[in-house]
């Protein structure tokens, strides 16, 4: 819906694969200085570390964390 998509895949951390959703937004696109076109995008959700088999006790807080991924793209040509 507009700017916004979900992105679907599978997550490996720690040796073990589990499907995730990140939520994505387009942050904008234009024309850049050398004569091409960039996208940029960021996707953000949250998982569980012991989904993943990390057991470190880091306190409540660390339980859940939320993964943040920043991405620029360029149109070839």
């Amino acid at each position: 819906e507009g700017n916004d998509l979900d992105i679907t895949g599978n997550l490996t951390l720690n040796g073990v694969t589990k499907p995730v959703i990140l939520d994505a937004k387009l942050m904008g696109q234009g024309g850049d200085p050398w004569g091409g076109t960039r996208a940029g995008f960021e996707a953000q959700g949250k998982i569980k570390l012991k989904d993943f088999n990390i057991t470190t006790d880091l306190g409540p807080a660390s339980q859940e964390v939320e993964l943040i991924i920043s991405v620029e793209g360029v149109q070839q040509k």
